[in-house]
């Protein structure tokens, strides 16, 4: 690992007025002519949000990663969230309001924005508010440059399909909520596309010869939000929350269906909530959702043209009332409580990537 530079005052009064001096320089040239355009703001709809479906080199699922020895001692003592461990216990850097790197910032239930301006596609994300810029003026990457917690990403246009090639990672991430670690060798190139007017699919494939004895796959799939703004997000306000959410349930947990939703309030989600589900074709029906003392919520949908029976898993209330789901299909619930507990709105998202809104309540 290299060294931070420790610049002094006049070094840094002298930066401050001369940055064009120490800029990095395009190598090739500033108009780049390209058919793509990903700009709007997407939400993701992945068969799994929060973590990764991997694949090795020829595209094939696995499920053990094939860590190097470097990498299995390292695997050995991160400790994600989950099972034994909690926020409280967990060394997980997201739960310290760190930065989650590439490709972990893509396991975030959070919106992105991407913006493209001459020579740079940006994306903005909502969750913590990280800016990743992906230069698309043929520069190279810089040479023996500081590593840092996103990278430096480059761009280059195929037809469509905008190429990611990023490097200069440190290795203070981790790539994915299960505590698979990487080293600073890390290189990553995505391939962004949208597939259709409202899908962007982002094929990922890394390689880290430290860490790991061959290529890893994976793939991100997000929709797009007309109409949607990045909203504030505080990291250090809903970690301070959360701990006093742990903290007040224990440290071992409790059922998570039976946790409390917001500090000093004594009601649970346990129970009936009824209301409406509006389809991704627009069609708005009448909706219930029952949640069990046992962490299990099943979603009903009686009409004549449309029967839906969801059996959700591992229901579980995280800080600030955010409610989250799994069901044995892989379809993901992701809700949000009203500070009362009264009241609860959310997503659903199919293994398709169709997304479904439900708006329910409750005595």
């Amino acid at each position: 690992m290299k060294i931070p530079r420790i610049v002094s005052l006049a070094g840094a009064t002298l930066f401050l007025f001369s940055s064009p001096l120490f800029s990095q320089t395009p190598t090739g040239s500033q108009k780049v002519a390209h058919a793509g355009d990903l700009t709007g703001v997407w939400y993701p709809s992945s068969v799994n949000t929060f973590n990764f479906i991997w694949a090795d080199p020829q595209g094939q699922h696995i499920n053990a990663l094939p860590l190097t020895p470097w990498g299995q001692e390292k695997f050995k003592g991160n400790h994600p969230i989950g099972g034994e461990y909690t926020a409280l216990t967990s060394n997980d850097p997201n739960s310290e309001c760190l930065p989650p790197g590439v490709p972990n910032i893509y396991t975030h239930a959070y919106p992105v924005e991407i913006l493209q301006v001459q020579g740079r596609a940006i994306m903005f994300f909502e969750y913590g508010h990280f800016v990743r810029q992906i230069f698309t003026d043929g520069r190279d990457h810089p040479q023996d440059a500081n590593p840092t917690w996103m990278g430096d990403s480059t761009g280059k246009w195929e037809g469509d399909t905008l190429v990611v090639d990023s490097t200069g990672f440190n290795d203070q991430t981790w790539l994915d909520v299960a505590g698979h670690p990487h080293s600073e060798a890390l290189h990553i190139v995505e391939r962004m596309r949208r597939v259709d007017h409202d899908t962007l699919m982002i094929d990922i494939t890394l390689d880290d010869p430290l860490a790991y004895t061959s290529t890893l796959k994976t793939q991100r799939k997000y929709i797009l939000k007309p109409g949607w703004n990045i909203m504030e997000y505080i990291c250090e306000d809903t970690r301070a929350k959360f701990d006093d959410f742990e903290k007040k349930v224990g440290a071992k947990g409790t059922k998570t269906a039976e946790a409390t939703v917001e500090s000093g309030s004594s009601r649970s989600i346990v129970g009936d909530w009824k209301g409406t589900i509006t389809l991704a074709d627009g069609r708005s029906l009448p909706a219930a959702f029952s949640f069990s003392v046992s962490s299990n919520g099943l979603l009903t949908v009686a009409d004549p043209s449309v029967s839906m029976n969801l059996q959700f898993r591992n229901v579980a209330v995280a800080a600030g009332g955010i409610v989250t789901g799994l069901t044995s299909d892989q379809v993901n619930f992701l809700g949000k409580l009203s500070p009362d507990g009264k009241n609860m709105t959310g997503d659903i998202i199919l293994p398709s990537g169709t997304g479904h809104k439900i708006s329910m309540s409750r005595p």
